[in-house]
């Protein structure tokens, strides 16, 4: 089973994420630069908002979902390569440190919908990337073993949850070589 990663792997999305946070801490009143965000990306929604405004997290991350919708989600577009899913073995899940609401709304607007046979958030297990807990709730869904999935992802968070689920890690190289990865691709086309 294919499970992959969706801001950075099949969408082109990060900077539109960046820039959202960046506007709701500047909302809130706090000034950060983009090189401190961006290497938060790939971590649960919660995660970055602790880690940039711990005092006012769940406020933050709400602000910055909205901000997204709003305003960054025409921005973001898939991936030329992303047709490959289409000669993929279904099922197919994206499991994702966005929140599981902004994360279906991105794969409608991208038309990436008839694609994707399920869609998990960071937001909806109890510990997201690094973490396994991803995978094991996508396992229990299509009764899948962990050891037979294969994790597609752009970020060492990604290699992380593979590797500690015993599913294999591929990295697809578009910003840069994933740490932990067990293959790397630059095209899902490789797949």
């Amino acid at each position: 089973m294919y499970v992959f990663d969706l801001d950075g792997t099949l969408v082109e999305s990060v900077d539109a994420h960046v820039a959202a946070w960046l506007e709701a801490l500047r909302l809130m009143g706090v000034e950060r630069r983009y090189e401190e965000v961006k290497p938060l990306m790939g971590l649960p929604a919660r995660d970055i908002a602790a880690a940039l405004f711990p005092e006012r997290a769940a406020e933050l991350a709400a602000l910055k979902n909205r901000l997204f919708l709003e305003r960054y989600l025409a921005l973001v577009r898939p991936y030329e390569d992303v047709s490959a899913l289409e000669r993929l073995p279904r099922p197919i899940a994206v499991v994702t440190s966005s929140s599981g609401y902004v994360a279906r709304r991105v794969i409608e607007a991208a038309g990436l919908s008839h694609l994707v046979d399920f869609v998990l958030g960071g937001d909806e297990v109890p510990r997201g990337k690094p973490a396994p807990d991803p995978l094991y709730v996508v396992g229990q869904r299509f009764s899948v073993d962990t050891r037979d999935m294969v994790v597609v992802g752009d970020s060492e968070y990604d290699m992380r949850m593979a590797e500690e689920a015993g599913a294999y890690g591929i990295c697809i190289a578009r910003r840069g070589v994933c740490r932990g990865a067990r293959r790397v691709i630059y095209s899902l086309f490789e797949l």
